[in-house]
């Protein structure tokens, strides 16, 4: 399994993350909270930060370079999304508590910074309000993204009929 190292300088990426909507409606008091659990690893082109069916671990936040998330059926393989800096993944199985849905491969050197579940249950017992916040952004964030895939479905079936 990776390790991670702290996240040490969090000026340095202050913008990021406040482009990010799960952290959004923050304190500064809170965002510290926050930030002082974020973690960072390095990742090489081609190598695999999960694979699907994996036990999920962190939310994964992309500070530099590129995620390629494919989403696998047996013989189907399908470039579902591409992560850029700034972009969030891993939340869904995270909070679901279910195996990976899909694999995260950089398609570039990347630099990746992570929230543990283990973070975010020592956050629930300190800051119980916050965590509450926290989560509400996260189910926003699903809801944002199951909407996102209805659409593309939606869409797909009326190119099919030729509409």
């Amino acid at each position: 399994m990776k390790t991670y190292d702290p996240l040490k300088n969090i000026d340095a990426v202050i913008a990021i993350l406040s482009r990010i909507s799960v952290w959004g409606g923050f304190t500064e008091e809170q965002q510290a909270k926050i930030y002082r659990r974020l973690e960072v690893g390095i990742y090489k082109k081609g190598e695999y930060i999960f694979r699907k069916g994996d036990q999920p671990t962190h939310i994964y936040i992309v500070k530099s370079g590129k995620i390629d998330l494919l989403a696998s059926d047996r013989d189907v393989t399908v470039q579902k999304e591409t992560v850029e800096a700034g972009g969030c993944f891993g939340i869904a199985s995270l909070m679901a508590m279910q195996p990976q849905m899909v694999t995260a491969v950089a398609t570039e050197d990347s630099e990746v910074m992570v929230l543990s579940r283990q973070a975010l249950l020592e956050l629930r017992y300190e800051d119980i309000e916050l965590f509450a916040l926290l989560m509400m952004n996260i189910a926003r964030e699903i809801a944002r993204r199951l909407k996102s895939a209805d659409d593309m479905l939606l869409q797909q079936v009326r190119e099919h009929k030729g509409e």
